[in-house]
């Protein structure tokens, strides 16, 4: 064969072979309800590694690479639990998980409705589009659902930030926790459903590195520091998002000084 011809049978290959190697990387999971329909932020977690929520296909995707066994553990308010494992090939694939909706009754009514994501409030609306952008790697944050804090029950809510990358407590005098963040140097601002929380003493220069990280520095208290669980109830915390820097903040989500990092708190019914 002419080395012209051979290059040509080579492209060929090339051409044929590129798009089936494309298909082979498409390995997804997919959450669905009984009646088939995609269940929109679905949390996800593999071998107990870190949650993903399902995109408004019911999906999450699984990337390449060879067959495996995950142990999948998927769950959404208002649908039962499913855990199990699930054998993941090395080719194209979409498995499928189907979570039956739990039944809820009022007295002598059964309530058969649920909601979707075009139901969810704007706040929890943009909660979940900023969870998408973190799964994207748009954006440097650590997010917790209203699965994940239903599923902990904590007592206080700041127990859910427990261990963190990036968040540190310190007790107040009045034996409260206070989040500390840059390396626990100065006091992470605080945000409740949009608003920035302030101590009695204001948030102007409340939250500054500069005088916070001084050595001894003021003792902390309510009067110089946002003591989260006393403005909050963990009951009434549904989702919460945590930035331990300021850098990557949403415009959403500005305050007077993030350069310590940001915890946002939203409160609400984690009901769907």
């Amino acid at each position: 064969m002419h080395r012209s011809g051979y290059l040509f049978v080579l492209a060929a290959a090339a051409a044929v072979a590129t798009p089936s190697f494309a298909r082979a990387q498409v390995r997804k999971l997919q959450v669905i309800s009984s009646d088939s329909q995609p269940i929109v932020y679905a949390f996800v977690t593999l071998d107990g590694g870190n949650g993903q929520i399902t995109d408004d296909k019911g999906e999450i995707g699984l990337g390449a690479g060879k067959a495996r066994t995950f142990t999948v553990n998927v769950r959404r308010i208002g649908y039962q639990q499913w855990f199990g494992k699930l054998e993941l090939p090395d080719t194209a694939a979409v498995l499928r998980v189907t979570l039956p909706r739990i039944a809820q009754t009022l007295g002598e009514v059964r309530v058969s409705g649920y909601s979707s994501a075009s139901t969810l409030s704007l706040p929890m609306k943009g909660f979940y589009d900023r969870w998408q952008m973190r799964q994207k790697g748009l954006l440097s944050a650590t997010f917790i659902g209203p699965e994940e804090i239903e599923f902990r029950h904590p007592d206080k809510i700041t127990n859910m930030l427990r261990g963190l990358n990036g968040v540190a407590f310190r007790k107040s005098v009045e034996n409260e926790q206070v989040a500390f963040g840059l390396g626990n140097q100065c006091k992470m601002a605080i945000v409740v459903d949009g608003i920035q929380q302030c101590p009695r003493g204001g948030c102007g220069g409340g939250n500054n590195a500069q005088s916070i990280s001084r050595v001894p520095g003021p003792p902390l208290s309510e009067s110089n520091a946002v003591l989260i669980d006393r403005i909050l109830e963990a009951n009434d915390v549904t989702a919460i998002e945590v930035y331990a820097r300021g850098g990557n903040m949403p415009i959403s989500l500005q305050v007077a000084d993030p350069g310590c990092g940001v915890i946002a708190f939203w409160t609400g019914s984690r009901k769907p």
